[in-house]
């Protein structure tokens, strides 16, 4: 028998540690079939599913569809019970988490997302599901909404409840103005010129956008070439020339009577009884406003994000993520299942007809089997579908301060907006201030 010498076990050991390591992390970073539990449909799997639109009348009915249809389908046949927790104030999960109680599966906010990941143990989906099967799921979805929930690289949220702005028209104000609601505003100066002609022909307001809705915000300023976050997410843009004339734009349409007063909640309000020509908003409000509109015998038009004279315009994105946090294999198959189930064919089908959100998969609107009977009756849905071709992201804030910087640039915006303070002094002092704490 041969004798092995030193530096031939040496090697030996360090080949076997090498092709070892390399299993290992094999199964680790593309999260192989053997990562993942085997379901049991005996003994079924309980997820839990923190939802914002179960708590809200005009979404609750089509996101309790969609928990019971998985789990009479799909949940049924592999064994996975999922259980919905309302969750209004985007808080409930927080509390749930901190106090030890089971949270898989939460329907996120963008703005916090990088916050959750730091501090209550989100998880990457690169991190726990198999490489080939996400590859596999994605196909179909559109691919900017799949950059969305991205932080450094990985997906902490999977893009789900979503929804690109649209400007919202009241038909009958507009032709009681002398107006083609079939022909709408294409840009911020033609958004002017109708809100003052409807004002001065009904008495009524002709256009809308409340300073408290952020998202939107971040569009304007991106629409006119400007910033928001930087890209390596260390320092904020806003008050910079281009965005400091956005909100210039904006200042000027609502302190010289073109412009409705009031919150998000106030302009729906009254959009909707039929007291405001146009109304920027998300889409996912569409349904409760084409049923006002019927009730109110008016008819409901629409439009893109208006431009800034020949500037393209950039949406960003309102809605949701799926954050995801299974703490064993088990639960990790279990949380796959329905997160295939609610982001694929029939998932989308029902978030779209029955919720009002966009399908992400864009080529449902055009399948007779899926949505395209829906879309032909809600043409709106097209609009905001060609939009995805120009969406932005909407900002992930920086873990740490997200909620101080959001705070910051919300309240920045709405001061700029509603009061005579000097726009470019407002949005610099705050940029200047969130900067300081970003470094």
């Amino acid at each position: 028998m041969k004798r092995i010498t030193k530096t031939a076990a040496i090697l030996a050991i360090a080949t076997a540690t090498a092709v070892s390591l390399t299993a290992c992390n094999s199964n680790a970073g593309s999260a192989g079939q053997a990562e993942l539990g085997k379901l049991d449909p005996s003994k079924p799997t309980k997820v839990t599913f923190y939802s914002y639109s179960l708590a809200y009348p005009t979404m609750k009915a089509g996101m309790e569809q969609l928990i019971r249809e998985f789990n009479e389908t799909v949940g049924k046949e592999k064994g996975v019970v999922v259980e919905g927790v309302a969750d209004a104030s985007f808080q409930q999960f927080k509390a749930d988490i901190s106090a030890g109680k089971q949270v898989d599966v939460v329907q996120h906010a963008f703005g916090t997302l990088d916050s959750s990941r730091l501090t209550l143990g989100f998880k990457a989906y690169e991190d726990v599901f198999p490489k080939d099967v996400l590859d596999e799921h994605f196909q179909g979805i559109s691919k900017n909404a799949l950059e969305l929930g991205k932080i450094d690289g990985k997906m902490y949220g999977l893009a789900f409840t979503f929804s690109t702005p649209i400007v919202f028209i009241n038909g009958k104000l507009f032709q009681e103005a002398g107006l083609d609601p079939a022909k709408p505003p294409q840009t911020w100066e033609d958004i002017k010129a109708a809100s003052l002609k409807i004002k001065a022909a009904t008495g009524k307001d002709g256009f809308g956008l409340a300073p408290n809705n952020g998202w939107i915000t971040e569009g304007l300023i991106l629409s006119n070439g400007g910033g928001v976050l930087a890209k390596d997410r260390k320092s904020v843009t806003f008050g910079e020339d281009a965005g400091v004339k956005a909100m210039q734009m904006w200042k000027d349409l609502y302190q010289n009577g073109a412009h409705a007063k009031g919150s998000d909640a106030e302009l729906s309000e009254q959009f909707m009884a039929g007291n405001l020509g146009m109304f920027v908003t998300s889409t996912a409000l569409h349904s409760g406003f084409k049923k006002a509109s019927e009730a109110g015998g008016w008819k409901l038009y629409g439009a893109g994000l208006p431009r800034f004279g020949d500037k393209p315009a950039v949406p960003v994105n309102s809605g949701s993520v799926l954050a995801i946090r299974p703490d064993n294999p088990v639960k990790s198959a279990a949380v796959w299942e329905f997160v295939q189930f609610v982001t694929g064919n029939r998932g989308y089908t029902i978030i779209t007809s029955s919720v009002g959100y966009l399908p992400l998969r864009t080529a449902l609107a055009d399948d007779p089997n899926y949505l395209k009977s829906f879309v032909d009756q809600n043409p709106l849905y097209k609009i905001n579908l060609a939009q995805l071709e120009q969406i932005k992201p909407v900002a992930i804030w920086p873990g740490e301060y997200a909620t101080e910087i959001s705070t910051a640039f919300s309240d920045a915006v709405a001061k700029t907006i509603m009061t005579n303070e000097d726009a470019a002094a407002t949005l610099k002092k705050a940029q200047t201030e969130i900067n300081a704490l970003l470094k």
